[in-house]
């Protein structure tokens, strides 16, 4: 049970960091680095 946890909790993360990169992409006119 505790792996069920986990992983929404991992997809929250990922889905809140694409956000935020998304957005900083959209501020600056050069696209950051992605990590992958």
């Amino acid at each position: 049970m505790k792996k069920t946890y986990e992983k929404p909790v991992l997809t929250k993360k990922d889905r809140l960091s694409a956000v935020t990169a998304g957005s900083a992409a959209s501020f600056t006119p050069p696209p950051p680095p992605a990590p992958e």
